[in-house]
């Protein structure tokens, strides 16, 4: 990632990353603290509310798709072993990784003492089938949890904008490459399914050209 500042742009890049991939992607561990100031210069100042409002549902975004892949890269840990330094964390990811570990070990470890208790006092037969119960809810769970997945997923995808006056929510149907705005902000690149705010001189611009739907 660049040494430079934090850019609207930037951001939107590293969110369609996140969201495409099942892995991490690697920040610069001061990304945290880039954001927090260009959030800050943006906040400041008047005519950058529309892009302080859209950049910091961007970024939830991006926090909500990591924090995601921490959890779940936590439970397969229990399995793999696998450790926080091989995983593109930022250093408080790192800490939250180790936090979820150790809790999921704490609620196994419980859950175990329970049933090791309850071993001892029941009949073979049951044991086993209380184990395929066990089995099967485990199964029944991950598929559930690849179900809810896709769903954020699409979520994410259908989620609209609020536009502001003189600007429109348009779909994009084809690729565009990053533009000007008539409001001399950057926009895109976007990519076919995406949602976009831009000033309604360019939604026309696109829609005419067939690489836009409008929805606002």
């Amino acid at each position: 990632m660049s040494e430079n500042a934090i850019t609207f742009s930037e951001l939107r890049k590293i969110q369609k990353e996140e969201r495409r991939s099942d892995d991490l992607k690697e920040l610069d561990d001061d990304f945290f603290i880039k954001v927090g100031d260009y959030l800050n210069r943006k906040k400041k100042v008047e005519d950058g509310s529309r892009e302080y409002k859209n950049a910091k549902r961007v970024f939830r975004k991006i926090l909500s798709l990591r924090e995601d892949k921490i959890v779940k890269n936590a439970r397969l840990s229990l399995k793999s072993n696998i450790q926080a330094s091989e995983l593109n964390m930022l250093p408080r990811e790192q800490e939250l990784f180790r936090r979820m570990k150790q809790e999921f070990n704490r609620h196994r470890d419980e859950i175990q003492e329970v049933t090791d208790e309850h071993r001892g006092k029941t009949p073979a037969h049951e044991r086993e089938e209380v184990e395929e119960s066990m089995q099967t809810e485990e199964s029944e769970d991950n598929q559930i949890e690849e179900k809810e997945e896709k769903e954020t997923k699409q979520e994410e995808t259908d989620e609209g904008f609020d536009p502001e006056e003189g600007y429109e929510v348009v779909e994009i149907t084809s690729e565009v490459p990053e533009f000007m705005g008539t409001d001399l902000e950057a926009y895109g690149p976007f990519e076919e399914g995406e949602q976009a705010e831009i000033p309604e001189d360019n939604a026309e611009i696109l829609v005419n050209r067939g690489n836009a739907e409008q929805l606002s």
